[in-house]
């Protein structure tokens, strides 16, 4: 007799223990890996919550700045706002490298410069709005470097959910049912085999008692 999703495997009392024991060793992966997966969950849901207040925050000093830049242009005109802006550096960089967060590894990305230094386009004359416009920028540099690196985890934390959950199911609905499905087979096999045993034992004795009569 044969169980639907097992292998052939010769019935033997050697083979049902290592199977028992296989099966104790797959059921602790599982574990693992399901404690892996709620972790990972646990990560990912920080990750999305810092992402949305870092995005946020990027958002509202973002707004401010530039309604910081629209009343310094009220206040100085047009021309005079650009000649000040025009000193502003227009280069960015920023230095990658990676963390790891219970066995992930994450990109961070830190710019080398967050901050527009108000000196650079500050003088005696300029509007007192586009010091604060600076601030302003400043801190939405700062919260944008957040929220990319709160994104970035976010998209390679789904990655490793996605690859832990493909080993669940693998073990959950495939590598465990075939062990069991084993187990079964082996264990009614040697049944069988018993009950046949227990037959042709009788039948001796039958044989044997029937003889001593005659």
């Amino acid at each position: 007799m044969s169980f639907p999703g097992s292998r052939r495997v010769l019935p033997t009392k050697i083979n049902l223990i290592r199977l028992k024991q296989r099966k104790k060793v797959v059921e602790r992966i599982r574990k693992l890996l399901e404690d892996k997966r709620d972790i990972l969950l646990m990560y990912l849901r920080k990750a999305v919550a810092d992402y949305q207040k870092y995005y946020d925050a990027y958002s509202e000093h973002l707004e401010r700045a530039y309604s910081y830049l629209i009343m310094a242009e009220v206040q100085s005109g047009e021309s005079a706002l650009k000649q000040e802006v025009a000193y502003v550096p227009e280069d960015l960089t920023a230095k990658i490298y990676a963390r790891t967060a219970f066995g992930v590894k994450i990109p961070v990305v830190e710019f080398a410069r967050t901050e527009v230094k108000g000196g650079a386009i500050s003088n005696l004359y300029s509007s007192p709005y586009l010091d604060k416009a600076a601030k302003e920028f400043e801190e939405a540099m700062k919260y944008l470097n957040k929220a990319i690196n709160s994104e970035m985890s976010i998209y390679r934390i789904m990655n490793e959910l996605r690859r832990t959950q493909r080993l669940i199911n693998a073990v959950k609905y495939s590598i465990l049912p075939e062990i069991e499905n084993n187990i079964k087979f082996i264990k009614r096999s040697l049944d069988d085999q018993q009950r046949e045993e227990f037959v042709r034992l009788k039948l001796i004795r039958s044989k044997l008692q029937s003889r001593r009569v005659a």
